[in-house]
């Protein structure tokens, strides 16, 4: 099979998971974000909105945005993050999503805000993004590189190198691998990318050198695992609400949502084995 029949194979492999699973990823966020959220002590525990616009910011400053920028949102879901920052730093956003669905309701969202002219959705391969090359002054992405190929998403990681100005920001949110998994945490890996569609979650050290292949310099990787843990309570309660309403309504759920539910237990508790898996932010700059 050649490369490009392959990355078609996966492409809709994608979208069927995100079509089939929408009503679940609405439940976790009604304003569509498709992420987990970032606690810090100023935010109350127990507001689920606040910790995901929260982890939108974490990323958004990392690009250390000013009016007038362009950026480009790889894997943007329902365009929320680029509506955010468009909207708090005055930044337009060319945001990028496989999903026919999430693009057509991120324009209607943009458009019904008034962020129509500066919220830009498409509906392509973010490894092939479509931006003249050196036309963004940034590219970040959250919880969605892992669509790349590999362990190490280097062609995604091009890919934003080449769109990204010279002295540009490249920033990231997402869970990594440290080392090849073994024994049962083999399963739990999975467990973890079969629901979501995922080839391969991508692993740290391979996914720095691969930036360094890239062009990126001043790369620096922040840990964030811990601020994670009080969304991640949220999804463990809003799961086991949603089985014992099936339950006690005796509906089915459909075997693609069955799989994305298996696939959030899986995830969360691979979130527990620290000597395994952790979740970065991961920033640089392109080289000038």
């Amino acid at each position: 099979m050649s490369a490009e029949a392959g990355s078609m194979q996966l492409d809709a492999r994608v979208r069927r998971h995100y079509l089939h699973s929408a009503a679940l990823y609405k439940r976790w966020s009604p304003a569509g974000h498709l992420h987990f959220g970032y606690w810090k002590w100023t935010l109350n525990p127990f507001s689920r909105s606040a910790m995901l616009a929260e982890m939108v910011d974490q990323v958004a400053l990392a690009l250390l945005p000013r009016p007038g920028m362009r950026f480009a949102d790889l894997g943007c879901g329902y365009g929320t993050a680029a509506r955010w920052i468009a909207e708090r730093h005055g930044c337009a956003v060319t945001a990028i999503t496989a999903v026919p669905q999430q693009a057509s309701e991120g324009t209607a969202a943009a458009i019904a805000c008034g962020m129509g002219h500066t919220v830009r959705m498409l509906c392509g391969d973010f490894r092939t993004t479509g931006p003249d090359s050196g036309s963004m002054d940034g590219v970040y992405a959250i919880e969605s590189l892992d669509y790349g190929a590999g362990t190490d998403k280097a062609d995604v990681l091009r890919e934003a190198a080449r769109i990204i100005k010279p002295g540009g920001r490249f920033a990231m949110a997402g869970g990594f691998l440290l080392k090849e998994p073994r024994g049962w945490r083999r399963r739990l890996v999975s467990l973890t990318t079969e629901g979501w569609a995922i080839e391969h979650l991508a692993e740290r050290d391979p996914f720095v050198r691969a930036m360094k292949q890239a062009g990126y310099e001043g790369i620096e990787v922040r840990d964030v695992s811990w601020r994670l843990a009080p969304s991640a309570l949220h999804g463990l309660l809003l799961m086991t609400r949603l089985w014992v309403n099936r339950r006690i309504s005796g509906s089915r759920t459909d075997p693609e949502e069955r799989a994305h539910l298996h696939s959030c237990m899986a995830g969360i508790a691979l979130g527990t084995q620290v000597d395994l898996f952790r979740y970065l932010i991961i920033t640089a700059r392109k080289a000038s």
